[in-house]
């Protein structure tokens, strides 16, 4: 086996020999040590078929000439010929060769992240604090810790319970677990509990600190309604100290509202020409560069609108890729006199009323009575009324004072 492959490397051929003293060709190489194997002799064609090493078959001439007999190489065999013929493809080889080094070349790095499990955090947050801890994709992975990134992870988020990091070809995914943590006890600051806008107390209950206003009252915007401070007092009605505490306790406040919205029946209505331009975008690290047809003059649209589409290449695989892409396109726009319809008119208002009610919602505020209604006059519509809601007070104003202490006077009337 060993000689095959060493004749392999270094290169052998099938040769057919004709004419002259074939006894005395095969004695002289014998003489001069020249190897032949598997000779063949044809009796119809009177042909002597043998193989001989490369290196041999150039020994070869000065026997050849003594012998006076005719060589022909049948066939080659082995790894300088295959070597011969790749270099008349010398373009095709390299391709090869490039494409084998990109694959062992892609095949050592990270080029994916899966993050599984989470629903507080979101993917992005977390592959973005992968990415300041310098995992990401694109990384060699001789480089990553899987066990070590799983303690990283737990020390970060104290809300995941169970995290695996699990490395399987080119991509890292990561299992996340995560549980219901009891908040902390926060040290409050003390301080009074004071009204956000003017109003009237609908219902207060006190659980810690004194309650300033009762049901019905009428209170303005930062009045206090619980107050921080509280008295202690002792026999006959003798004030010994005064402590401060964050007051705590549910005030609920009615505030109306006057709301007021109007639209004009006429109008400049934006339409679109059908003129447009296209830029397109490339930028590579710091450098930007620009395709576009210069013949379509942007100087010639009086208003127009921008929409810009892309971003990063690939963000999925690598947040550290420096490709970005981008299409941004510019539409010329004119504007025409139109009319709104009472229909149209009456739509708008109740959906911007609708946005309004939205907002004060995610503030905390409830609606209680509405009393709006929709007018036309002359060339307006009209969406307008009082409105009531109710809302519980959350905002404190902090006391910076600390506990006063009373001392008594003695029966001498000295202190």
């Amino acid at each position: 086996m060993v000689h095959r492959i060493l004749g392999w490397l270094g290169g052998f051929v099938k040769v057919r020999m004709s004419g002259g003293n074939l006894e005395r060709f095969v004695n002289l190489c014998r003489n001069h040590r020249i190897v032949l194997w598997q000779i063949y002799w044809d009796h119809k064609k009177r042909y002597l078929y043998f193989r001989v090493t490369l290196h041999d078959f150039y020994r070869l001439r000065p026997v050849v000439r003594k012998c006076k007999v005719r060589l022909v190489v049948v066939r080659r065999y082995g790894l300088p010929f295959i070597l011969g013929k790749m270099k008349r493809h010398a373009g095709f080889c390299l391709g090869v060769c490039f494409c084998f080094c990109l694959v062992v070349f892609l095949s050592s790095r990270v080029w994916g992240i899966a993050v599984e499990g989470q629903s507080y955090h979101s993917k992005e947050s977390i592959i973005k604090y992968l990415n300041s801890i310098q995992v990401y994709g694109g990384m060699a992975i001789k480089d990553l810790q899987c066990n070590r990134l799983e303690e990283i992870l737990r020390k970060k988020y104290n809300d995941i319970g169970w995290v695996s990091v699990e490395q399987r070809g080119s991509k890292i995914y990561i299992r996340i677990k995560e549980v219901l943590l009891t908040d902390k006890a926060k040290k409050e600051k003390k301080g009074h509990l004071i009204a956000e806008n003017t109003g009237r107390v609908v219902s207060i209950v006190t659980r810690k600190g004194t309650a300033k206003v009762k049901a019905g009252d009428k209170v303005k915007k930062g009045d206090i309604l619980i107050s921080g401070t509280v008295p202690i007092i002792g026999d006959n009605d003798t004030l010994l100290e005064k402590d401060f505490v964050h007051a705590e306790g549910i005030v609920i406040l009615e505030s109306k509202v006057n709301y007021k919205k109007q639209i004009l029946e006429d109008y400049n209505k934006k339409v679109y020409t059908g003129r447009n331009r296209k830029i397109y975008e490339w930028q590579i690290g710091k450098y930007h560069f620009f395709c576009y047809n210069p013949l379509n003059n942007l100087e010639t649209y009086e208003k127009y609108d921008i929409i810009r589409e892309g971003g990063q290449i690939c963000p999925f695989v690598s947040m550290r890729f420096p490709f970005y892409s981008y299409v941004k396109t510019f539409r010329e726009v004119a504007y025409q006199k139109a009319k709104h319809s009472q229909k149209e008119a009456f739509a708008i208002l109740q959906a911007k009323y609708a946005d309004y009610l939205s907002r004060k919602k995610k503030k905390g505020y409830i609606l209680k009575y509405d009393n709006t209604a929709l007018e036309q006059e002359k060339t307006s519509y009209f969406l307008q009324g009082k409105i009531t809601f109710w809302k519980e007070q959350k905002k404190y104003r902090e006391i910076k004072k600390k506990k006063i202490i009373y001392k008594e006077k003695s029966e001498d009337g000295s202190n």
